[in-house]
């Protein structure tokens, strides 16, 4: 059965689908991702717009004492405040960081840090004028991952670094910033004793929206982080996502999960 639904799934005619229609498939088949023969991810992928009248309504919960946004990552204030008491300042990078809400939140209650932006250019540019417009400190916003000399404290993909086409080259960019920790949330890997490549999945849970992302190859991706100096220092299963499966995926597959992975930097000479 799974066969041909996921022939189906791959297929133009479910894209092209009525909306309602496609999501009483998905409460019945609760199919999340297919795979594809496709190396790379498609052009023009993640397919979205930033709602400016959105960040307006996250902004005035600035003040809100019991605010507390939806995150991939439950316990990211709690890793940036432990870290913080023993710095004079922290940076956090947050890259593909969509709305708002991540930097009202933590904001309220951290001090002495800068937190950076960064995700497509018009949502950069969306935030750029919302900093202008409100005249919002402790944040800025980053257009072309310029990241400077200063090591960087944290780079944050919060269920990101799957939907970048060459995420490799990505994080090159704060290897060579020596950043001194990278944290992946919701972050999708597998392994199997028959493929050693990274998959590319058509993500069909959303219709009309089709995202295409990476399955990572979990032992190839922990052995490029170590070989440029970064070495796992926690790791976990994430199961945030409702009733999110592989269960339509070949037994080829010995792992296959959602998983949060914190990489901290070790220099040559440690």
């Amino acid at each position: 059965m799974y066969k041909v639904l996921n022939n189906f799934y791959k297929s133009n005619t479910f894209d092209k689908l009525p909306k309602v229609l496609a999501r009483k498939l998905f409460k019945i088949f609760k199919i999340f991702f297919v795979e594809t023969n496709l190396e790379t991810l498609p052009n023009n992928n993640h397919p979205t717009k930033l709602n400016k009248n959105l960040q307006l309504e996250i902004i005035k919960n600035e003040n809100d004492r019991f605010y507390r946004p939806f995150s991939t990552c439950l316990h990211l204030l709690e890793i940036l405040t432990l870290y913080s008491r023993s710095q004079k300042s922290l940076s956090f990078f947050d890259f593909g960081a969509n709305n708002i809400d991540n930097f009202i939140y933590l904001n309220r209650y951290l001090q002495n840090w800068q937190y950076i932006y960064h995700d497509l250019p018009h949502y950069n540019n969306i935030i750029t004028n919302l900093i202008k417009e409100k005249e919002l400190k402790n944040i800025t916003v980053s257009q072309d991952l310029s990241l400077g000399e200063k090591p960087l404290d944290f780079a944050f993909f919060g269920s990101s670094l799957h939907y970048t086409n060459d995420y490799k080259e990505t994080l090159k960019k704060f290897f060579q910033n020596k950043t001194k920790n990278i944290i992946l949330s919701h972050t999708p890997f597998y392994i199997s004793n028959k493929n050693k490549k990274d998959i590319v999945l058509k993500q069909v849970n959303i219709h009309p929206i089709i995202n295409y992302a990476y399955l990572i190859q979990y032992d190839n991706f922990i052995t490029f982080m170590k070989n440029n100096n970064y070495i796992l220092v926690s790791q976990n299963k994430n199961n945030l996502i409702k009733f999110l499966n592989f269960k339509n995926f070949s037994d080829d597959f010995t792992f296959i999960n959602f998983l949060d992975l914190t990489f901290s930097y070790q220099s040559d000479g440690f």
